[in-house]
């Protein structure tokens, strides 16, 4: 039997990318998935072919943050005790800071970092009433290394890393597991959708041509980290450096750094 068939999981951003392939992989291992995303089309057209009873559709601005938890209470109310929540929506940058607007701080800190925060909090009074919870999230290997242009996508995903670090400790006796997932180059919109210095997502101006790993492929790897409760991982090909950066960035920092002023990424 799967270990997740009869699991109830919630996926933020489950319209595209890997949100998308994340939520497919749990239905088909027999979990109930709750899909929360801003566009509710998307999600009635991409997930069409599996069984209404596999899934359930919450459109959702994470944005609104003061509404978080009432959002998270109606989930509640409607589906029952959550047992995983996976945090994977998210926004991207790319800019230098001296040409940065700080208006884009706000914005990607409120989607990559705050939306995580109120969306954790909000769920998990009601894991520890019920005894067990995991809390999976998506934070990108710029949450443990990072480049040029990435000063305000970086902040936020290092953020997160100290923030779960922290809570995994804290809440480690109640049963409750955490797990960051730290992905590097994936096959997705996400630089088509990523923010300028002005805060206007890139579209056309992306020039970078997706490569990396395929979300399906990445969905595979995160449910294997999930089932065995891992702490944290980074997934990437072997071409990609990303996680040698990380490696590098550990034992050799001064070759690190070096090497980071030569890389455009």
């Amino acid at each position: 039997m799967s270990y997740f068939k009869g699991k109830k999981i919630i996926v933020t951003g489950a319209s595209s990318g890997i949100g998308e392939a994340t939520a497919k992989e749990f239905i088909k291992e027999g979990a109930k998935v709750i899909l929360v995303s801003r566009n509710k089309n998307r999600m009635h057209e991409s997930f069409k072919s599996f069984d209404s009873s596999s899934f359930s559709i919450y459109p959702f601005d994470l944005g609104k943050l003061d509404d978080i938890n009432s959002f998270v209470q109606s989930i509640i109310n409607n589906e029952g005790n959550i047992d995983i929540l996976f945090n994977n929506a998210g926004i991207g940058s790319e800019s230098y800071f001296e040409e940065t607007d700080m208006d884009v701080f706000h914005e990607v800190m409120k989607i990559d970092y705050f939306s995580v925060v109120y969306f954790t909090k909000a769920i998990l009074r009601h894991m520890i009433k019920s005894g067990a919870g995991q809390i999976v999230t998506n934070t990108s290997v710029a949450g443990l290394i990072t480049s040029k242009g990435r000063t305000v996508y970086s902040s936020a995903k290092f953020a997160l890393h100290g923030f779960f670090d922290s809570l995994r400790i804290e809440v480690e006796d109640k049963n409750i597991g955490i797990t960051l997932v730290a992905p590097g180059k994936v096959i997705t919109n996400f630089g088509f959708n990523k923010l300028d210095k002005n805060g206007k997502p890139f579209a056309e101006k992306n020039k970078r041509k997706p490569f990396g790993l395929s979300p399906e492929k990445v969905a595979k790897i995160i449910l294997k980290a999930v089932r065995n409760k891992k702490r944290e991982i980074i997934i990437s090909k072997w071409s990609d450096v990303a996680w040698l950066g990380v490696y590098i960035r550990k034992f050799f920092p001064k070759l690190y750094f070096y090497l980071a002023k030569k890389i455009d990424a």
